[in-house]
């Protein structure tokens, strides 16, 4: 082979070598790109303390069941009592207690088939496929929350016992597409949960409750009760 002609081959195969290069450091970087993109819409829908996911996780949740046009049902579980566990323990006792609560409902959600999400401080929502059987599921979300439950604070060993309401509506994107709407009943049967007393469980009535199926105020109910 001529200098020239080896010349020529090298010049080709450092070409070949730098286009193979370039190709696979394009494709780690796009691959990359699209993990950190997926992590950070994962993180978006997270809810940072009990890793749930968050209001907006609830949203694209609901959003997909409207996309499939299939009704699923709408519960919004309540915390009772936990300005008592803030005033005799403090904010971080609260914080173990809903990291321990959450784990408790996500639990049961996914043995029914659903997913749990934290709305705000001691308030959770759950969607689950099968709304013939949330009132059911609903009774068994609020019995995980009245299991005693085990808190460290300043290295001892304490035992809370908080409740919880439940309401339950359902949401069908066929008939009614706003996903506000859902919530805001699922809200309201709480609130007529709340009125009988602790640990108790409601179903939206559109009869009994007619007038009260507005979706609730962005930051209504924020804080602990």
């Amino acid at each position: 082979m001529s200098t020239f002609a080896q010349i020529t081959a090298v010049v080709a195969a450092l070409t070949l070598t730098a286009a193979i290069t370039a190709h696979l450091t394009g494709r780690r970087t796009a691959g990359r790109y699209r993990a950190a993109l997926t992590a950070a819409v994962q993180a978006a829908h997270r809810d940072d303390l009990t890793g749930l996911g968050n209001r907006a996780g609830f949203r694209a949740a609901l959003a997909a069941a409207s996309a499939r046009r299939r009704p699923v049902a709408v519960m919004v579980v309540n915390l009772d009592g936990t300005r008592t566990v803030v005033g005799r323990f403090g904010d971080r006792a609260l914080d173990q207690l809903l990291v321990l609560t959450a784990g408790r409902l996500a639990h049961v959600a996914s043995a029914g088939g659903g997913a749990v999400f934290r709305m705000r401080r001691d308030e959770f929502a759950v969607i689950l496929d099968d709304p013939a059987a949330a009132p059911g599921h609903a009774g068994r979300l609020v019995a995980a929350v009245a299991d005693p439950t085990d808190l460290r604070i300043t290295g001892h060993r304490i035992t809370v016992t908080v409740t919880a309401c439940a309401g339950v509506a359902v949401f069908t994107p066929h008939e009614d597409p706003d996903q506000r709407r859902a919530l805001g009943r699922a809200d309201r049967a709480m609130r007529a949960a709340k009125t009988i007393g602790r640990g108790r469980t409601a179903v939206f009535d559109p009869v009994r409750m007619r007038g009260h199926d507005r979706p609730p105020a962005p930051d209504a109910g924020t804080g602990t009760r």
